[in-house]
C-alpha cells in the first residue's frame, strides 16, 4: 500500500528507528515501525481489519472519515484512507490526551 505523510517528522520517523524512537519514545517508536510495515506490506485498506492486532477502527464524529490502530498501551496511529490501496498518516497520539 502506498503510504503519505501529514509532517515530514513523521515520515523521517518511518524509515529510521533512531528517528522514531527519539520522536515517540522507545517502544512507541519500535511500534510506529512495525505497524508502517504491516501496511507497506498490505495492497488493500481492506485487508487491514484481517490483522486483528491492529485494531482497526474507524473514529466518530469530526474524525469520521479517519482511523486508528494501536500502538501501545493508550498510543494509537491515526490514519485516513485516501482510497483503497493508498493511505496517509495523520498522528501518533495518547488516546486519553495526556
Amino acid at each position: 500500500m502506498e503510504i503519505e505523510f501529514a509532517t515530514g517528522r513523521l515520515e523521517a520517523a518511518s524509515v529510521n528507528l533512531s528517528e522514531a524512537t527519539r520522536l515517540f519514545g522507545v517502544p512507541i517508536g519500535r511500534k510506529y515501525i512495525q505497524r508502517l510495515a504491516v501496511l507497506r506490506a498490505t495492497d488493500k485498506f481492506s485487508e487491514l481489519y484481517g490483522h486483528r492486532a491492529l485494531r482497526l477502527h474507524q473514529l466518530r464524529g469530526d474524525r469520521a472519515e479517519q482511523f486508528a490502530m494501536t500502538l501501545t498501551g493508550n498510543y494509537r496511529l491515526i490514519v485516513e484512507r485516501v482510497n483503497e490501496d493508498k493511505l496517509q498518516v495523520l498522528a501518533v497520539e495518547d488516546y486519553h490526551g495526556d
